[in-house]
């Protein structure tokens, strides 16, 4: 099954451009998603419920440009190609990919691409394969730029055999936070680079041995915490 799914909203105005809502609800392999967005108040995902792709093989690349836009979305399905890029102040982005069963609960070959440039206070959450089972070949790259931003990334498996888990956080500003926490078989993976003053960072690795992290700092009081175990 082959299915195509193109979303474009563009809109203009000489006022405010506010709450556009897109809600997405995919079953089907083979989904390829563009969302773009330009405004005020944007969503993909209802207040209520987040947007959902439940099969394997997934592109989805969505563009969110304006102040205080949301991104909650859900994957379920093998081979996920995730891209987001956001410009603007106090977005929040969310994504989970198979972090609960579905119909198609494992989340191998996973590429989380976020970009986040020219706001402040965003908030950008990172969710790969909290509960299901099968986790391998996981890349998330997280671009950041502004003050007062968040990045939160957790990423679980219990694959026995692991590849690549790869993960590369760049933030650029002051008075940023950074959690990543990773579990389960093995080659943890992270790179952060950080430029800028007062910020926090917290690394956890875990279990079954293999853990690389290298973490590079330019600027003035960071806190930095580190814990690896087997």
């Amino acid at each position: 099954m082959y299915r195509i799914l193109t979303i474009l909203l563009v809109l203009f105005s000489t006022t405010a451009l506010a709450d556009n809502e897109i809600y997405i609800d995919q079953t089907g392999s083979s989904a390829t998603i563009n969302v773009n967005q330009d405004g005020t108040s944007n969503r993909v995902g209802s207040s209520s419920a987040d947007s959902v792709s439940d099969g394997a093989t997934t592109t989805m690349d969505i563009d969110q440009v304006g102040t205080s836009n949301t991104l909650d979305y859900n994957i379920y399905g093998d081979t996920a190609n995730i891209t987001s890029n956001i410009t603007g102040n106090s977005s929040d982005i969310d994504i989970d990919i198979g972090t609960t069963g579905g119909s198609n609960g494992g989340s191998d070959d996973v590429d989380v691409t976020i970009n986040a440039s020219g706001g402040n206070s965003n908030t950008v959450d990172v969710n790969v394969g909290a509960t299901s089972s099968g986790v391998d070949d996981v890349d998330i790259d997280v671009d950041i730029s502004g003050g007062s931003n968040s990045v939160t990334i957790t990423e679980e498996s219990t694959a026995t055999s692991i590849t690549d888990k790869i993960t590369d956080v760049d933030i650029t500003g002051s008075t940023n936070t950074v959690t990543i926490s990773k579990s389960g078989a093995s080659q943890h993976d992270t790179t952060l680079n950080h430029t800028g003053s007062s910020s926090t960072f917290s690394v956890t690795q875990s279990g079954a041995e293999a853990s690389t992290v290298d973490v590079t700092t330019d600027g003035s009081s960071s806190s930095v915490t580190i814990t690896v175990s087997d």
